[in-house]
């Protein structure tokens, strides 16, 4: 008991110190989701960002290469050089991600006013009397033909930017030029085509250098293989996972009109994500390097060291300077300050969830519950492991009292049949009624022995799964009327009433007779024992009706009754009532179990109602089959006999 109380103790001391933990184990869990979930959200922006910064710029750079690859230069154009030009246009083919992205290729050459010089080209230049040529790629040549209809609407734009390209002072002898360049529309491309020659022999040395604006080439985009090809192969490659699953809606919309759509990635992504999105990003605007060659004839150029007012300008100056190859030396420098440009289209990105603070929420959430299940299933398991040691503890104590209790019940009856047997076999009394008398509290004893032993066998045989082993239909008022002939010494010797109602026509039902007869025959003894002050008792046994037959006995009393709190627990294993234990009524506290587990092996039932100082009544549900047992009356000693009768 010593060992026994300290393993509980430790149990219980173990499992407290958990419980006071958990508190502090769940707050940090808190703490370390919230650090997860920031982290998570950090590096879902980033990932989102970048994403969206790399569809944006392998589109645009592809345009880049497109608009670099495809210019025809001035040397070409002034000399006609379509081989040049051709090989140029297959370089760009072969290294292009999807060559059908650019439909065609135009090439508008602008007409001189009479008598203009090469420095003031704002009022000598005009798109009126120009020449539109188109790349033939099967005959690599540019083919004149007329104004495209889808360039009508350029016209304006391009005189307009034709009315920029100028040439600005600049410090220390140098000058800045600004040339046009701009998409002109989400379909084209337009880049100047620059001749840039060294100062005439009668300009001074580093003198501004011969300008001239030959024309434009138009770089004509197929917006449907854009749309059907390009971007959907860039959303798949950026925004999808390994599995082929999509976490964002993704769409392209116009920049400066959200309405028009370009692209979505599902139906309605545009509408989800235009609002406020996730991730933005600006497409169609060509990328250019910060320094920009051009070739002509035997001069070549290169960039010469910027100035401090232009190293520390924007990124899109464009630094050029004039070589004469002869010579070998630098002629002249200028520096080009190319207009920039925006995108004209917008892409944006938005989570499933409705947005990206919803997706890390929603596994924020995910993740509390799932650790405050685990902390909650280890809570349970330490409430499960504290319940369960109580629990073999108090099973243990049970134990302990049932075999004080079942050595009692042996000694007993063995103490009074040794002593009895004594006195008779040493003559101490020789009076036959004394003897008489003797023999029947022999045999008495005896009796209690063997019902003893009989139900720590039955109990032991229960726990082994023998129960109701060998089923056989049997009779109801005969297993009433064999429980009543087993316990008439005990009726008689009570003076107890007894009343026997059976019904007529009862159903058979199927069991172990002598596991049923025992079951009975513990009520009827428990009601005897408990109930005796009543000086009333009753065994009645009736079929119910429901979804199958089942036969009910009822044995009650009018004794004191059993207790509320006895109710619950009066069916388990070695639990002896309150009022038991303080009158010093002899048992072991068996007999209503073995009641119920056998109830429990023949899929029958057991059940007690009581109202204190108003006695008990148990009753036992078993389950019949349709065959209807003959009907059998009681005799007044209980045994059964042939004739059709039953107690009211």
């Amino acid at each position: 008991m010593h060992t026994s109380w300290l393993r509980r103790s430790g149990v219980t001391l173990l499992a407290g110190t958990v419980l006071v933990l958990l508190p502090a184990l769940a707050w940090l869990q808190s703490s370390w989701l919230d650090q997860i979930a920031t982290a998570d959200r950090e590096r879902r922006e980033r990932t989102l960002q970048t994403a969206a910064a790399q569809l944006a710029g392998d589109l645009d750079g592809e345009l880049s290469r497109a608009f670099a690859g495809l210019q025809v230069e001035s040397a070409t154009l002034e000399h006609r050089a379509w081989s040049t030009f051709a090989q140029r246009y297959s370089a760009w083919a072969a290294s292009a991600a999807n060559p059908a992205i650019v439909q065609s290729v135009h090439v508008i050459e602008l007409s001189r006013a009479e008598g203009a010089t090469p420095h003031r080209l704002t009022a000598s230049l005009s798109l009126d009397r120009s020449r539109v040529s188109q790349w033939n790629a099967a005959t690599a040549s540019f083919e004149e033909t007329a104004w495209p209809e889808h360039l009508a609407g350029l016209r304006g734009r391009m005189q307009e930017q034709t009315a920029h390209f100028k040439v600005e002072p600049g410090q220390r002898g140098g000058r800045f030029l600004a040339p046009p360049l701009s998409l002109g529309d989400e379909r084209t491309l337009i880049a100047p085509i620059i001749d840039l020659g060294p100062p005439s022999a009668d300009d001074p040395p580093n003198g501004v250098p011969e300008v001239r604006l030959l024309g434009f080439t138009v770089i004509s985009l197929d917006l449907e293989v854009v749309r059907h090809e390009v971007l959907p192969a860039l959303v798949r490659r950026h925004f999808s996972f390994a599995d082929g699953g999509r976490e964002y809606r993704v769409a392209v919309v116009q920049r400066e009109h959200p309405d028009k759509i370009v692209y979505e990635s599902e139906e309605g992504a545009a509408r989800a994500a235009i609002a406020e999105p996730d991730a933005s990003a600006t497409l169609m605007a060509p990328r250019m390097r910060p320094t920009f060659f051009m070739q002509r004839g035997e001069r070549r150029l290169e960039p010469p060291p910027l100035p401090p007012q232009v190293a520390s300008a924007t990124p899109d100056n464009v630094v050029i300077s004039v070589l004469d190859a002869r010579r070998g030396e630098r002629a002249a420098g200028m520096h080009m300050r190319m207009i920039a440009t925006d995108g004209h289209w917008r892409l944006v990105a938005k989570h499933r969830a409705g947005s990206l603070e919803a997706a890390v929420a929603s596994t924020r959430t995910r993740n509390v519950g799932l650790s405050s299940g685990i902390l909650l299933l280890l809570a349970a398991a330490i409430g499960l492991i504290v319940v369960s040691a109580r629990r073999a503890h108090r099973l243990a104590r049970q134990q302990m009292e049932f075999v004080a209790a079942v050595s009692h019940e042996l000694r007993t009856p063995v103490s009074v049949i040794g002593a009895a047997a004594g006195n008779l076999a040493d003559g101490v009394i020789g009076d036959p009624v004394r003897v008489k008398k003797y023999g029947a509290t022999i045999q008495g004893e005896a009796r209690r022995l063997a019902e003893t032993v009989e139900r720590v066998l039955q109990l032991a045989g229960i726990a082994a799964g023998r129960a109701g082993a060998t089923s056989a239909p049997v009779a109801p008022s005969v297993l009433v009327a064999e429980a009543l002939a087993a316990c008439r010494p005990d009726l008689d010797a009570s003076g107890m009433q007894l009343d026997v109602a059976i019904a007529p026509d009862l159903p058979l039902v199927v069991g172990d007779a002598p596991a049923l007869k025992s079951a009975l025959q513990n009520l009827l003894a428990n009601a005897l024992k408990y109930g005796r002050s009543g000086g009333w008792l009753r065994i009645a046994a009736r079929a119910t009706s429901g979804k199958r037959a089942v036969v009910e006995f009822i044995v009650e009393d009018r004794g004191p009754g059993v207790a509320a709190a006895d109710r619950t627990h009066i069916f388990e294993p070695f639990y002896r009532g309150r009022d038991a234990v303080a009158q010093q009524i002899h048992g072991s506290g068996l007999g209503l179990n073995l009641v119920y587990r056998i109830a429990e092996a023949h899929g029958g039932s057991v059940s007690v109602s009581s109202e204190p100082g108003h006695g008990a009544r148990f009753t036992l549900r078993l389950p019949a089959v349709q065959e209807v047992a003959s009907s059998v009356s009681l005799q007044a000693n209980g045994a059964p006999t042939l004739r059709s009768h039953s107690s009211p």
